[in-house]
């Protein structure tokens, strides 16, 4: 058997040992070995083969698979260029701490810096994006074929250990040289290649880390010498993937009287005393001063909101819950940083009056966000569509937000109303590439496990720039997912930032808003997607509903108001809250 083939064989092998389940192939010829190596494995039965033609696309579908599984899915793309569209998608994956393994074919030495076809320098082509590389180079296997196995096996079992590292999980590179000939000669795997016996990865993980949680005021008497806890406190919640730590936010908040304000990726929507419209009520600047907390705790990525995180600036004492070694703490204020969600204090003192408060500001709130809204009559904004939404989410289902202002939406005006579902994003760059692709991803994963439909609901350029995800062979599976567009025809939440006021207005649709007036409804149709258009809250309700009932992958397009009215509505309804918030 050649060697090209030998390798591509026994490294599935040992993926398989080490329980990879997900593999995204993007077509290509330096890459065959491997490719040919999955399909063969898809055919018995050992792997859910994926296969995407635009690499970029194919790097967030293995993201958002990752995202649900905790297993590194495979990416494999060929040399070249195919390989760096993989990056954007191992950034999301780095700054995310998602498990991802992308492979990426190469020339063998003897073929690189001499001008040959589709060649570049692949070696650490990623930068520290990725936790770990390796370049796989060429190995003898006709004269010592234990020790080629040898090495094969331990760099796949390495590089899926590195991925899946308990305290910093992560994307990890391998650039591996393929020899020709690419393809099999018929010929079977001869003695020397074998695995481990009983099935075991060649090099099994077994180092344990643990990431124990103490009591809040133990913490605050290392730290401070005092264990006292403050009694005027916040949580903010912000995107993370430990399910365990809801829980453990939960009955910390109940047990100390502290409000949550949660992100939607941070899924505390169930939590006794969340907050539905933190995020507003900070806003208002008399509401934020007459209520500085003592102490905050940040859990996860937290940075969603600009009044949110002028809280956790101003606070006296921030506590940062972040197991991972880079841990958030974007307004350099962590006091201290700890592994997990601290348990209750043992003794304490709360003050309801602050929660309280809190509270009672929330429902304020709630009616003037109600009042606001219906004030302007039959108008479909974009906060309207992030209500219908979150609210259409089937129970236990999949939600899943783009950044930008859909994710904002959705933070203001329909944070609380997912409390049994699971809600994601892209949080790690909050950039708008790659959306449609983690999502299709993750819902494939999701319903593996869940069996649950799920909704995504992003803007009109964050779904133009990954419209290719649409792009899926008949051959391949689809999850049951409903994509929702917010199509305001442009970028809209730049209405609502500096680059909107009045003085930039000649230059806005220019360099800021852009609009692309594209039929967002004819590109999904020509990619074989069901799409339809609609411009009332009634018809998006009716809509999803009956996407949600067909099944399979459908396209809604919320065609909302101008930006420049959505902006505006903003502003009243900030207005009516700080009416609402005085008038208490």
């Amino acid at each position: 058997m050649n060697t090209s083939t030998a390798q591509a064989r026994v490294m599935v092998d040992e993926l398989l040992r080490c329980g990879v389940s997900d593999v995204v192939v993007a077509p290509g010829s330096r890459s065959a070995p491997l490719a040919i190596a999955f399909a063969e494995a898809e055919e018995r039965g050992e792997i859910t083969l994926h296969v995407r033609v635009d690499e970029r696309s194919a790097g967030f579908l293995a993201l958002g698979l990752g995202k649900v599984t905790g297993v590194p899915t495979v990416v494999l793309t060929t040399s070249g260029t195919a390989a760096v569209n993989l990056h954007p998608a191992i950034i999301e994956a780095d700054l995310s701490n998602v498990a991802l393994l992308a492979i990426t074919a190469d020339r063998p030495p003897a073929l690189r810096g001499i001008g040959a076809n589709q060649t570049i320098d692949q070696v650490k082509v990623f930068g520290p994006s990725v936790r770990a590389f390796h370049d796989m180079g060429l190995v003898d296997t006709e004269h010592d074929p234990m020790a080629a196995n040898r090495y094969w096996r331990s760099t796949v079992a390495r590089a899926v250990a590195t991925a899946t590292d308990a305290m910093h999980p992560g994307p990890v590179h391998l650039n591996a040289s393929w020899a020709d000939p690419l393809v099999p000669d018929g010929t079977e795997l001869g003695d020397g290649f074998e695995g481990r016996a009983d099935g075991r990865p060649w090099t099994a993980d077994s180092r344990l880390v643990a990431g124990m949680s103490t009591p809040l005021d133990h913490i605050l008497e290392t730290l401070l010498g005092d264990p006292v806890v403050p009694a005027r406190g916040v949580i903010v919640v912000g995107d993370h993937d430990d399910a365990e730590a809801i829980g453990m936010i939960d009955e910390l908040a109940d047990a100390i009287g502290w409000p949550v304000i949660g992100e939607p990726s941070g899924n505390v929507a169930g939590c006794d005393t969340v907050l539905s419209h933190g995020g507003l009520l900070l806003a208002d600047q008399d509401f934020a001063d007459g209520h500085v907390p003592d102490v905050v705790m940040t859990v996860g990525r937290v940075g969603l909101s600009r009044p949110v995180m002028r809280l956790v600036a101003r606070a006296a004492l921030h506590i940062a819950v972040d197991a991972d070694p880079t841990w958030a703490d974007p307004t350099r204020t962590a006091d201290v940083v700890v592994a997990s969600v601290p348990l209750p204090p043992e003794e304490v003192e709360v003050d309801e009056g602050w929660l309280e408060s809190w509270q009672r500001a929330d429902l304020l709130a709630a009616v003037a966000v109600e009042t606001a809204l219906a004030a302007e009559g039959a108008v479909l904004s974009g906060m309207h569509v992030a209500r219908v939404a979150a609210g259409a989410v089937p129970e236990g289902g999949m939600f899943y937000v783009g950044p930008s202002w859909p994710v904002r939406h959705v933070f203001n005006f329909a944070s609380t109303s997912i409390s049994d579902g699971y809600v994601l994003g892209n949080r790690g760059t909050s950039g708008i590439d790659g959306c449609l692709s983690t999502a299709w991803g993750a819902a494939i994963a999701f319903q593996r496990q869940e069996g649950v439909g799920a909704i995504a609901l992003v803007g009109d350029l964050t779904f133009l720039y990954d419209s290719n995800a649409l792009l899926v062979p008949d051959s391949e599976d689809e999850p049951d997912l409903v994509i929702i567009v917010a199509d305001n025809n442009g970028g809209g939440i730049f209405s609502q930032l500096e680059q909107g006021a009045p003085r930039f207005e000649p230059v806005f649709d220019r360099v800021f808003g852009v609009p692309l007036t594209v039929d967002i409804v004819g590109l999904a149709q020509t990619m074989a997607v069901p799409a339809e258009a609609v411009d009332s809250l009634a018809a998006l309700e009716e809509a999803v509903a009956r996407a949600l009932e067909a099944g399979g992958v459908r396209v809604i397009v919320a065609k909302t108001c101008a930006r420049s009215r959505e902006a505006a509505m903003l502003v009243a309804v900030q207005q009516a809250v700080h009416a609402a918030l005085g008038s208490a």
